[in-house]
C-alpha cells in the first residue's frame, strides 16, 4: 500500500512539477432558488396585435317585475351597450456579455457560459413575467418610462376587498366568495395567497373528519381544497409574491380559462454582433395579461394572519 503523503510534501512536489492545485471542486451548479410560476404556468397563451388591445365586457341587468298592459303603444326600453376592456403590452428584456477568455477557459459544472448564463436569464424573465401577472400596475409609458402591464391585484376593481388589517376567518374568506357569486355565473375556483395566508386558511375550524390508519402516525394540518355554499372542490395554492409585507398578505381568486397571456411577440433569443472579444446576447418578449371580465374574480389585500 502506497504511503500517505503530508500536506508538505505535496506541496513540494507540485512546487517541483511546476504544477499548480486544483480545489476540489464538484462539476454541478446547485442553485435551489424559488423558479416556479404557476399562474403564468397554468394560463393559456394567446396573440394580440397591438400595444392597446381591448375587448368587450357587458352584462345583464337585474332582474324587474316585468308585467305589461295589452295594447299599448311600443316602447323602447334602454339597453346598456357593452364596453371596453383594455391592457397594456409590457416589453420584458435582459441582455448579457461573454468575454473569449471566459469561453475558452475551462469552466465547473458548465461547458459553455454564454448558454449557462442565457438559461438562466430565461428562467428570471419568467419569474419577473409571474410577478408582472399578480402585482403589475398599469403605465402607459413615454420616451423616458417604460410601459407597463396591468395585474391581477390592480385589475380586479369588482370583488377587491382590503382587510385593513383584519385577520382573515372562514366568514370574511366565504364573504368575499358571497360577493363574486353576486356579480358573476361562472365562480373562481383557485385560491393563490402567501405562505401565512394558506395557514391561515388551513386553521379554519370547519367540521373535518379524518380517517388516517394509525400505523402511519402521520398528523394532517392542511387544506388543499375547500368546498363552501358558492364552489366545490376550490383548490388553495400559495404564491411566493402575494404579500404586502412582513405583516399583512393577499390573496387572488380566480378561474384560469377566463385569463391567458397575451403576446405581440413571444420570448425569443438573438445573438447580436461581436462587440470586440466578446459575445452577446439579448432576450425580449412583449405580453400583456388578458382577464376578459374581472367581476369573474376576486382578491383580498391587507390580511392579517392568525399564525406567528
Amino acid at each position: 500500500m502506497a504511503s500517505l503523503q503530508s500536506w508538505d510534501e505535496i506541496t513540494a512536489s507540485t512546487l517541483r512539477s511546476n504544477k499548480t492545485l486544483r480545489e476540489e471542486l464538484g462539476d454541478v451548479i446547485n442553485n435551489v432558488a424559488p423558479a416556479e410560476t404557476p399562474i403564468l404556468s397554468s394560463i393559456k397563451m394567446a396573440k394580440v396585435t397591438s400595444r392597446y388591445p381591448q375587448w368587450l365586457v357587458d352584462t345583464y341587468r337585474a332582474a324587474a317585475d316585468n308585467a305589461y298592459i295589452e295594447d299599448l303603444p311600443f316602447t323602447d326600453h334602454s339597453k346598456t351597450v357593452p364596453t371596453r376592456a383594455a391592457n397594456i403590452v409590457q416589453t420584458v428584456y435582459r441582455g448579457g456579455r461573454i468575454t473569449d477568455v471566459e469561453r475558452y477557459v475551462e469552466h465547473a459544472g458548465m461547458d459553455d457560459p454564454l448558454g449557462y448564463y442565457e438559461v438562466k436569464d430565461i428562467v428570471e424573465i419568467k419569474k419577473d413575467i409571474e410577478l408582472l401577472l399578480v402585482k403589475g400596475s398599469a403605465i402607459t409609458g413615454t420616451t423616458d418610462t417604460a410601459c407597463q402591464a396591468n395585474g391581477l391585484l390592480n385589475a380586479i376593481s369588482t370583488n377587491n376587498t382590503e382587510l385593513s388589517g383584519a385577520t382573515l376567518t372562514e366568514t370574511i374568506f366565504n364573504n368575499i366568495l358571497q360577493l363574486t357569486w353576486g356579480n358573476t355565473a361562472r365562480m373562481p375556483y383557485q385560491v393563490y395567497c402567501n405562505p401565512k395566508v394558506k395557514r391561515t386558511i388551513s386553521g379554519f375550524t370547519t367540521n373535518v373528519t379524518r380517517n388516517i390508519d394509525a400505523s402511519e402516525r402521520r398528523q394532517i394540518n392542511t387544506v388543499s381544497f375547500y368546498d363552501s355554499d358558492f364552489v366545490d372542490g376550490m383548490e388553495i395554492r400559495m404564491h411566493r409574491d402575494l404579500t404586502d409585507g412582513d405583516d399583512t398578505g393577499q390573496m387572488v381568486m380566480i378561474d384560469p380559462t377566463y385569463l391567458a397571456s397575451g403576446w405581440l411577440n413571444p420570448l425569443k433569443s438573438e445573438m447580436l454582433a461581436r462587440d470586440g472579444l466578446r459575445d452577446r446576447y439579448q432576450l425580449s418578449g412583449h405580453l400583456t395579461l388578458l382577464f376578459n371580465n374581472e367581476k369573474a374574480f376576486a382578491a383580498a389585500t391587507q390580511i392579517q394572519y392568525n399564525v406567528a
